[in-house]
Order: C-alpha cells, then structure tokens, then sequence
C-alpha cells in the first residue's frame, strides 16, 4: 500500500486560495475502443490468467504499463517498484457513465471501485466500462495508470491537469477510507457520495459566480456536506482539511456539461442504493423537481408564519 499522503497535502495545500484566479482548464469527454492495459511485472502465467479474469476480447488492443512510466501516468513522484494491476477498458452506451467492477477485490487492497469511478470522471472519461484485476495483492494503482495510458494511447488523451485532480483525488479518499473503514458511521460509499456532491455543489457555484469560486466557498461547502451526511465525527479535521485543499484543485477545471450531469447522477445514484447510512444523510434536493421544491418552501414559510403569528398573539394579550 502506498504512503504518500505527505506529499499530497503538500502539493495540495499549495493549492489553497487560489481557485478564484487560476485559468480554468478544460476536461473534455474522450472515447476509446477496447484496451487491455497490463503491468509489466507480470509473469507470462499470471498475464494469462489476468486476461481470461478481465474477459479480454481476442481483438482488444493490449497495452503494457511500465514501472518508470507509472509517475508521468499518475502525475506524482512515488518510488514505484512494480506494477500488477491490469484493467480492460471497453466502450459503453451508459448515457455518458462510467462502469467499474474489480473482478479481484482480494487483491485490490486500496482503490475501491467508486474512487476508480469517481477519479475517471474528473479526469474527463465517460460512457466507458472498466473492469479491473490484480494477480498479486497491490493498492491498484496501475490499473488506473492503465486507464490514462490506454486513452493516450487511442489519441484521445486525458488532459494533464484534469489527471492529475483525479490521482489527487484518489489519494485523498482512498486515506481516508483506510483510515476510517472500521468505524461506526462511516462507509466509502458514503464519502464518495459526498465528494460528488460537494463537486456539483461547487460547479454549481461557479456558475452563479461566472465561472469561479473562492476557496472560503470551497471551505463552506465542504463542512456542510460533510456535516449533512453526518461525517463531521466520523472523519478527522485532517481529513477534512485534505477535502478542502483538494476541491480547491478541482474548483480549477472547466468541466463540460456532460461531465457535470455524469458528476451529479454518480452522487444520486450512490444516494440512493448506499443504504442506511446514505439513508440517513441530509443530501441536496437532488431529486425534487422545481414544482415540489416551492411547495415545500411555501409550505415551511406558512408554518413559521404560524409560529410567529402565534408568538406575537401570546405576548400581546392583556391579562
């Protein structure tokens, strides 16, 4: 498993502030056709194996994922001895989503399918499945190398920036879900779902805003979230601090619309089939169209009317 949180709150905090004023970048959708992307470690009977366990077509295209390319591939600059998780990318007619399954979960010990999911859409894929495996226990990061490279290598390149978000991104929640995963209150579906949500939220700000956002939103958005899906004392104030400073980064990329609907239906999606947890969470109105939506306000707005009317009956009468 991978220790590099240090440097991703460096690199992250350096981050903070300054999404009101950095160039937007742009996250555009790309398309694929079938890759299998592998890791060089692996021997001639563990390759096999991976292959017949991803399904891999005979026509598919297949890509190998080298060590010393595997920190230009994830934008950071860990010490990587070895690369073993392999995935198959294929295309899909998901109305813009991505598909995730690790046919491993054995031996895939950090990276969960909802972080791959959630890492592909803000690096600018969409309407793709991928099915990823390891022949040996490991975090999982070369499969996601293995996604980069194979867009790269369709012509379809991710953009650099956008790339490097997603691994941010990655590495943050896949901490924090290590370091949480046992505790009362706390599941990756949960934390993913709010990471979703704070995304829309702040792209949803952006908008209002005429494309930016300054981090002290950021900052807000990210403890009422956190606060709505009742991790306020489930995850630490370092934790939490990572989220901000890594939305900070995220604030900088101009997503399409595509990928922002794709954002928002992955939260809503994970709201509703992430069980009691997700249940229990205070979430946006994602799901109430605009007629509900005013009658609940109508309807909160006569009720406090009532409370004061009544308050302001009681202290005038005269006794």
């Amino acid at each position: 498993m991978r220790k590099k949180t240090t440097i991703l709150l460096t690199s992250a905090t350096m981050a903070l502030g300054l999404a009101a004023f950095a160039p937007s970048v742009l996250a555009d959708k790309v398309a694929i056709e079938p890759k299998f992307t592998y890791g060089e470690t692996l021997t001639p009977e563990q390759f096999e194996k991976t292959r017949d366990e991803l399904g891999v077509d005979n026509d598919a295209e297949e890509i190998q994922v080298r060590v010393n390319e595997l920190n230009d591939l994830l934008n950071d600059d860990y010490p990587y001895q070895q690369v073993y998780s392999s995935a198959y990318i294929t295309p899909a007619d998901n109305n813009g989503a991505i598909s995730v399954e690790i046919l491993t979960p054995d031996t895939i010990t950090a990276i969960t399918e909802r972080q791959y999911e959630n890492a592909a859409l803000t690096a600018g894929a969409v309407d793709v499945d991928i099915k990823v495996a390891s022949a040996v226990p490991v975090d999982g990061s070369g499969a996601l190398a293995g996604v980069y490279k194979a867009f790269d290598a369709s012509g379809e390149g991710l953009n650099d920036q956008a790339v490097s978000v997603a691994q941010d991104e990655l590495n943050v929640t896949s901490q924090i879900t290590q370091e949480n995963k046992d505790k009362e209150g706390y599941s990756d579906d949960l934390l993913n779902a709010a990471i979703a949500e704070i995304k829309t939220t702040i792209e949803d700000k952006k908008e209002e805003n005429g494309g930016s956002i300054s981090s002290d939103d950021i900052q807000v958005i990210v403890n009422n979230v956190v606060n709505n899906y009742n991790l306020e004392n489930v995850i630490s104030a370092e934790n939490i601090t990572a989220i901000e400073n890594q939305m900070n980064k995220f604030s900088e990329l101009e997503l399409s619309d595509e990928q922002r609907d794709q954002i928002r239906n992955f939260g809503e999606q994970l709201q509703k089939t992430g069980g009691d947890l997700l249940n229990k969470a205070k979430t946006a109105w994602e799901n109430t169209d605009p007629e509900q939506k005013e009658e609940m306000k109508n309807e909160a707005t006569s009720i406090w009317q009532q409370i004061k009317d009544f308050f302001n009956d009681l202290f005038n009468m005269t006794f």
